[in-house]
């Protein structure tokens, strides 16, 4: 993505999101994250009178997205979890929604993603308790190193999120996030991500897709078959104890977009 502004994907997820009705959290700050999405979303519309088919799906899918990130973190909580990493943050606002005494939310994010992100905030003048900022580019190594120096406990249990970042990370990256979150994560910890998935070769329409995605800075790297990242995910430490979304596939797109909860 460019530095000096939000990605397309970015602004469109927080688009979406700003028309949901999202849980309510005894001690978080929905308002702080419904006016970071705001600020993203200024000057965005669609007009949901015209048929747009990518929109629609998009939409539909965002929604389920959304409530499966939440509803994960919010159980997590729940079960005394204490530690939430979400590996490419991005804009997300849930260490802010869901913000919990005595919880850390670890925000992992490429340098200048987070630095806008960062700038963002402090002009909303938003509270970040709670919140540990990392900075790492997961094409190259040291995620882990720099996790145990923000203050990660890897003998505690953990939330790992990866939502809407993978396919955009080369397959070694792809699989290197994977393993390294399974190293960093204590017996118990857990592992909830979005993996866009694909059993045949893209149709135009995607194809064209993607490479108005990659115009913008945001190329799809890796969308493996559905099967070989459940291997991947076992490869890399993970037990897979839940996969949804098959449900969301459309056949003339041969594609799956899979919403796996895993446990080490």
């Amino acid at each position: 993505m460019r530095s000096d502004q939000a990605s397309l994907t970015a602004r469109g997820v927080a688009l979406v999101r700003s028309r949901l009705e999202r849980p309510p959290w005894p001690t978080g700050d929905p308002d702080a994250d419904d006016r970071l999405t705001a600020g993203l979303t200024e000057g965005l519309t669609w007009d949901t009178d015209r048929p747009d088919r990518y929109r629609d799906e998009f939409s539909a899918f965002m929604k389920i997205r959304t409530r499966f990130f939440d509803t994960e973190v919010m159980r997590a909580l729940d079960g005394g979890v204490r530690q939430i990493v979400l590996l490419g943050a991005g804009y997300d606002g849930r260490a802010l929604r869901y913000r919990t005494p005595g919880a850390q939310f670890f925000e992992v994010d490429h340098p200048a993603t987070q630095a806008d992100k960062r700038r963002r905030l402090h002009d909303l003048g938003a509270a970040l308790d709670g919140i540990v900022f990392v900075t790492a580019d997961f094409t190259e190594p040291g995620l882990a190193d720099a996790l145990e120096a923000a203050g990660h406990d890897a003998h505690q249990r953990s939330l790992f999120l990866c939502e809407g970042v993978l396919r955009y990370l080369p397959e070694d990256a792809f699989r290197g996030l994977l393993q390294t979150a399974a190293e960093r994560a204590a017996t118990e910890s857990e592992l909830a991500a979005s993996i866009a998935t694909r059993d045949a070769e893209p149709s135009e329409r995607e194809l064209a897709r993607e490479e108005a995605l990659a115009a913008s800075g945001e190329a799809v790297l890796t969308v493996p078959p559905a099967a070989v990242a459940l291997e991947w995910l076992a490869a890399a430490g993970w037990t897979v104890e839940s996969v949804e979304g098959e449900a969301e596939t459309s056949p003339e797109r041969r594609r799956r977009r899979l919403l796996v909860r895993a446990r080490r």
